[in-house]
């Protein structure tokens, strides 16, 4: 009987395993929705998708409307206000608790170095984004540019980690580029320096992806806890470089100026936003990481890209269409449909389907038992 259980143990661990794709880091899990079940990692990626829109778009109000760049300041409010929301969550709610584990002094000694090194990234790809998004003033152009963090994460998994990719995901990415490449030709010698910023700030976002990927696996550490003592570890660093700077003068005359200024009270709703947008944009990023690839979660955040491409050009109206841009928004959305009716079809399982699978696991457990009983 031992040996029948453990047969059976087997069989229900080989079914995720050969569920995984060049697209998942860990076997899909799923949550009911009526007549079909959505995995997590959808899920997941699509919320930091939408959040990362709205925060794109909020940030870029702080900054033009009401003229506050002042990036150390900005970026050490929203660490603060993520320590506070994290050591809240961290107190009231056991869910969490046991997702981050210990966090404490000594459970932070035993990865200091990886910690550290990893607050550094996440600060350097923060502050190269604030200054990317201010220098390039047209949203298109400042999107088309982080289109290529897809690219580049596409050609490291494939030539570098040589993993495994599907002929249809190379299809996709191949027409996101050709549309990426058509829709930045006409406006490419606008601002070097805000695009070598985002080059920059693309780099940055590959290597920070890479590092929580990669760390999770090597230690077990949870990307939920790499974030909470990012929070603690981020303000000391930022708060000396606000004063080394000297930051906190600008900081301290242009509250002083619009204090009294009616608009004054709608910027700090749009900070509020801002830094409460923020958690949840790192927070689903992280948990979309350790439930798909980084691959994966690039593929579909460029659905993202495209939409707001198209708000720039429709709506906040940026930019003149001319036929290369329509044909290379036509490429790009194309291959961001395809993959993520790809990915959608994959992530979901219909309840017939579903019962259909689990009868015929049934029946091939049942045979095994009995070819296991004629054997004794």
């Amino acid at each position: 009987m031992e040996k029948i259980n453990k047969k059976k143990e087997l069989l229900i661990e080989e079914k995720p395993k050969k569920e995984e794709n060049e697209l998942q880091n860990e076997p899909k899990k799923y949550i009911n929705c009526g007549c079909f079940q959505i995995s997590i990692g959808i899920i997941l990626t699509y919320i930091y998708i939408f959040i990362s829109i709205f925060l794109n778009l909020n940030n870029r109000i702080i900054y033009h409307k009401y003229n506050f760049r002042y990036n150390f300041s900005f970026l050490l409010i929203q660490q603060f206000f993520s320590m506070l929301f994290f050591s809240f969550v961290n107190y009231k709610s056991k869910l969490f608790q046991k997702q981050t584990g210990e966090i404490s002094i000594n459970d932070f000694f035993k990865f200091k170095y990886y910690y550290f090194f990893f607050c550094l990234i996440f600060i350097c790809n923060m502050l190269s984004s604030f200054y990317g998004n201010q220098l390039v003033l047209n949203v298109s152009m400042f999107v088309t540019l982080r289109k290529l963090v897809l690219v580049m994460i596409f050609f490291i998994d494939f030539f570098l980690y040589k993993k495994p990719i599907k002929l249809f995901t190379i299809l996709c990415i191949f027409l996101i580029t050709i549309g990426t490449i058509l829709v930045s030709m006409d406006d490419f010698n606008y601002d070097y320096l805000g695009y070598f910023v985002v080059i920059i700030n693309n780099s940055l976002t590959i290597i920070y992806i890479k590092f929580s990927e990669n760390f999770k696996k090597k230690t077990g550490v949870t990307n939920l806890k790499l974030l909470v003592y990012n929070s603690y570890l981020s303000i000391p660093i930022l708060l000396s470089s606000v004063f080394i700077s000297g930051e906190y003068k600008n900081v301290y005359f242009y509250f002083i100026n619009n204090i009294y200024s009616y608009n004054f009270y709608y910027f700090f709703i749009f900070l509020f936003i801002s830094c409460f947008l923020c958690v949840f944009l790192n927070s689903s990023l992280f948990l979309s990481n350790e439930k798909n690839s980084s691959l994966f979660t690039q593929l579909l955040s460029n659905s993202k890209d495209i939409l707001i491409s198209f708000l720039s050009y429709f709506i906040l109206k940026n930019n003149n269409l001319t036929i290369k841009i329509i044909i290379g928004l036509i490429l790009s959305t194309v291959g961001a449909i395809f993959i993520s009716m790809k990915s959608i079809s994959e992530n979901l399982i219909f309840g017939k389907l579903k019962n259909k699978s689990e009868d015929k696991e049934g029946k091939e457990l049942e045979e095994k038992e009995l070819e296991d009983k004629e054997k004794v």
